[in-house]
């Protein structure tokens, strides 16, 4: 055995026990909270609701009567399952739906993101009648959809990203939730 060898040969065995054996481990460890059932609505400020597919890990927000500070539902929420991320946010807004689309566009390459959107934007209107715009989104290595809806003074932005190669029951599931983007004009509760 040449000894020159041993050390890479040890570095390697190293990395391959360590992402093999201990990484799956602690990800085991990991609990997953707060994962979506079927049916599971999600609240969010200003009386906005949109119904979460099930399997969708809940990272931030509030399902509907489960808003525990008394202060209201949060502004956000964020879903993740199998590499996408699911993003929705409110905030008021002045102008139309086409207005935040184009300000929430400008925002990003005013940051420096790599994600831009690609083609024209296309009417979108929820199962609620809820008249939105939404175009793709997409990066290097990633894609995705942007819409943007603006409701009574209200912009609502939902943005979902994942690998370019997501399943066909990721997308499903990401038009599902858009699709179920509703306004009570009244918090939830």
């Amino acid at each position: 055995m040449d000894r020159r060898t041993l050390l890479p040969a040890l570095i390697v065995l190293a990395l391959a026990f360590l992402q093999g054996v201990v990484l799956p481990r602690i990800d085991d460890a990991i609990p997953v909270a707060d994962v979506t059932a079927a049916g599971d609505v999600i609240a969010l400020k200003g009386g906005f609701t949109f119904t979460a597919d099930a399997g969708w890990s809940l990272v931030e927000g509030e399902l509907v009567g489960d808003e525990p500070t008394g202060q209201g539902y949060p502004d956000a929420a964020v879903l993740t399952r199998g590499g996408t991320q699911f993003t929705v946010r409110t905030g008021t807004f002045a102008g139309d739906s086409a207005a935040l689309l184009d300000q929430i566009e400008q925002t990003q390459r005013q940051l420096g993101s790599a994600l831009t959107a690609t083609g024209d934007p296309v009417a979108v209107t929820t199962l609620s009648g809820e008249s939105g715009v939404m175009t793709r989104y997409a990066a290097p290595q990633v894609d995705g959809v942007l819409a943007a809806f603006v409701i009574d003074g209200t912009g609502v932005e939902i943005i979902a990203l994942g690998p370019e190669q997501a399943g066909q029951d990721i997308l499903t599931d990401v038009g599902a939730m858009i699709a179920t983007l509703t306004h009570t004009g009244k918090e939830s509760s």
